[in-house]
């Protein structure tokens, strides 16, 4: 595997400074971060299905009550281990995606993204083991979140192990990274939905940076939400 060009030399990684607020916190012990958080649920389920154009289907309420059942479970698997491994992974997409059963694809997939190259169903399963023993890897338990998620994301959605819903299922268990070093629940937006496919499609190609700082900015927008309610609070 070639290296992953995360952050120049030339500064600072800022996960640090996210770690930092990370702890201040942690340290604080909002009464409001509970239910921050549980807003923050609400919000990655709202944007998840807006990301996947099933924001306005009349059967949105329980495909959101569905994202936060699969949410739920992130972080429950989160709380035991520092990656997925392929039964979340399934759960995850049964949970999810409406009257899906957790199997992977027996078919060829076109891709989705400029670049990529869907695995053939016979390889499926080997990509996903190489994918999660990467994660495993020493070098990449020792990355920050955000690259952790870049990575991820984007071996992911190329793989595209199921018949639908993979993009879905990536953007969901983007929040395992985050949860296992206790940062709160992260969400992609709509908005930049033109932009996102671009760094996806770069991250493919292994140019990893703009990925990453769109994670890394998904966890500054989350703690920044966080820290305004523990302020509130503390007035």
């Amino acid at each position: 595997m070639p290296d992953l060009p995360i952050y120049p030399q030339t500064r600072e990684a800022p996960g640090y400074a996210l770690e930092r607020r990370l702890s201040r916190l942690i340290e604080s012990s909002s009464e409001s971060y509970a239910s921050v958080r549980e807003t923050l649920r609400i919000r990655c389920a709202r944007e998840t299905l807006r990301l996947t154009g099933a924001g306005d289907e009349s059967d949105a309420s329980e495909l959101s009550r569905a994202q936060l059942v699969a949410l739920e479970l992130i972080e429950e698997g989160a709380s035991k281990a520092s990656e997925p491994d392929v039964a979340l992974i399934r759960e995850v997409h049964r949970i999810a995606n409406a009257d899906a059963v957790g199997s992977f694809r027996v078919h060829d997939a076109e891709p989705q993204f400029r670049n990529a190259r869907p695995s053939p169903p016979r390889f499926i399963h080997s990509k996903l083991d190489n994918l999660l023993q990467w994660l495993s890897a020493a070098s990449g338990r020792e990355m920050f979140p955000a690259a952790r998620m870049a990575l991820w994301f984007a071996r992911f959605v190329e793989i595209a192990p199921f018949e639908r819903g993979n993009f879905r299922t990536a953007h969901l268990l983007t929040n395992f990274f985050a949860a296992t070093v206790g940062f709160p629940p992260v969400t992609l937006v709509l908005e930049d939905a033109a932009v996102i496919r671009s760094e996806v499609e770069r991250a493919i190609q292994f140019d990893t940076a703009p990925l990453v700082e769109r994670f890394s900015q998904a966890i500054e927008i989350s703690l920044r939400i966080c820290e305004e309610a523990a302020a509130r609070e503390a007035e």
